[in-house]
């Protein structure tokens, strides 16, 4: 399926993750600079649809992780600095030809925010300037919601997604299940207010914290049962209706499943969600 892929942050999965699953898609993540020419070379073989999870290639001058956004921060220079990732991502979008862009928004702060509101604004005004920058460079901008941040939540994220037209959203189904959990929403409630403003989708899942510290992101898997608080992967995904086949899906996870919760083939994951899409 066209719009189904893996995240990779290493190409040597590539072959394993993508093309062994029949998949036709890939996300890449933080490469070493000089594997520039081996991803050109995987892209132009494989006929790959492909986009980019900020930032593209490694960077010497920013916080790890670097999946670490500022956006939502109080501190300017800290914004900047987020802001130069997302230009310079965004520039080699625009000259490789990348579908999109992922761009974490919003996200918690380095500190403890002194005030909601000002928080708010700041917020708004780097998302203004990522719509002005999708418009600028001519490349589509996915904001994500990520970590422990309380703007992820339907008002918030509906507002700035009408206002700021350009930008998109993409659901990362774990990330949101998070959230839910430590602001107390309803996770399904919010996929289906930001069905209208979806781009793409990040598949993994999670019961919990726990789960997050000692396992990250699990695959998904029809083992996986929501009654145990696992997240209802068939259910967001038969929400989907006439999107199913053309929203971008990103398995955002290992080509592995830990022992600890029954080692299952992470396979068996990536053919459940074909066979969701498919009826």
């Amino acid at each position: 399926m066209s719009n189904l892929g893996f995240h990779c942050h290493n190409l040597d999965i590539v072959q394993e993750t993508i093309i062994d699953n029949g998949l036709k898609r890939g996300e890449f993540y933080n490469l070493p600079l000089d594997e520039l020419p081996r991803l050109k070379q995987l892209l132009a073989k494989h006929n790959l649809d492909w986009s980019i999870h900020t930032p593209l290639f490694q960077l010497d001058w920013y916080p790890q992780p670097p999946t670490w956004s500022f956006l939502c921060d109080e501190d300017r220079d800290k914004q900047e600095l987020t802001m130069k990732m997302v230009t310079l991502t965004s520039q080699y979008a625009q000259e490789l030809g990348a579908e999109y862009t992922i761009v974490h928004f919003p996200s918690p702060g380095s500190e403890t925010p002194t005030n909601e509101d000002k928080v708010k604004d700041i917020a708004r005004r780097n998302c203004n300037r990522l719509a002005e920058l999708s418009i600028e460079r001519k490349v589509n901008i996915h904001v994500e919601g990520v970590g422990a941040s309380p703007l992820i939540n339907t008002e918030f994220l509906t507002s700035v997604l009408k206002e700021f037209t350009p930008l998109r959203y993409c659901f990362d189904t774990a990330h949101s299940n998070l959230a839910a959990i430590k602001y107390d929403f309803d996770l399904y409630d919010l996929y289906k207010q930001l069905i209208p403003f979806l781009g793409s989708m990040h598949l993994w899942n999670t019961r919990g914290r726990d789960d997050y510290l000692a396992y990250r992101h699990v695959p998904v898997h029809p083992s996986q049962d929501p009654e145990n608080g696992w997240v209802d992967i068939a259910r967001l995904l038969q929400s989907l209706n006439s999107l199913k086949g053309t929203l971008p899906i990103i398995y955002e996870s290992e080509p592995s499943y830990p022992e600890e919760l029954g080692g299952y083939d992470y396979r068996e994951g990536v053919m459940w969600v074909k066979e969701l899409l498919e009826t």
